[in-house]
């Protein structure tokens, strides 16, 4: 009787898997050395922390709120895609209030159907108010609840969204700031305008005008 030969068949399945792992620890090799990781933070070139919460822009009803969700990781310069101005506020800071007749105006100049500043064709622009508390509730003059939010709002005719954060989550990723800080994401995520790296003089409308692709 002939038998078959099981140990040059083992050694060949052996060589193998050999070769295929040989051939996949090259690949992750060369991708690891090839890739260069994005951070994660709130500085030029970062890419944008978590921020999610509850947003209204109605005033009435408040819905779930996710920044990664206007954000594309395969986006590249000529796609489509959603550049997201964010400013972080608080109902009774007066800066805040100063601010807001000029991003009233702001909105009307880089948002909805008919933007008057001109956009490449594939590109939109959305305005995102986050609200955070810088004193407590228990602070004399200083009020705080979704009533306040949409007070703020209704006062100076904003429609681009607002979020509640008046917990104050954010800090966790985001630091401890004042306000108003502003943040320019661009459509893949990445930061390209923050208020605490900024410098002296150059507003976020500043960086919008310069980053943002204008139209023909």
């Amino acid at each position: 009787m002939i038998r078959r030969n099981t140990s040059d068949e083992a050694g060949t399945r052996s060589d193998g898997l050999m070769i295929v792992s040989v051939i996949f620890i090259a690949a992750f090799t060369y991708i690891a050395f090839t890739t260069n990781p994005v951070y994660t933070g709130i500085d030029v070139g970062d890419r944008v922390p978590e921020l999610t919460g509850k947003m209204t822009t109605d005033g009435v009803t408040w819905i779930d709120f996710d920044l990664s969700d206007y954000y594309d990781d395969m986006w590249s310069e000529g796609d489509n895609g959603t550049w997201t101005m964010i400013e972080f506020m608080d109902t009774n800071c007066g800066a805040c209030k100063n601010a807001g007749p000029d991003i009233r105006d702001k909105e009307k100049l880089w948002t909805g159907d008919n933007p008057q500043r001109s956009l490449q064709e594939n590109i939109t622009v959305e305005f995102v108010a986050i609200s955070i508390s810088l004193w407590t509730e228990d602070t004399p003059g200083k009020s705080y609840g979704r009533e306040e939010i949409v007070s703020f709002k209704d006062e100076f005719s904003h429609q681009f969204g607002y979020v509640d954060m008046q917990d104050n989550s954010h800090q966790d990723a985001w630091g401890n700031f004042g306000t108003p800080t502003y943040f320019l994401v661009n459509p893949n995520g990445i930061i390209e305008y923050a208020t605490p790296s900024a410098d002296y003089g150059y507003t976020i409308w500043d960086a919008m005008e310069d980053k943002i692709p204008r139209g023909v």
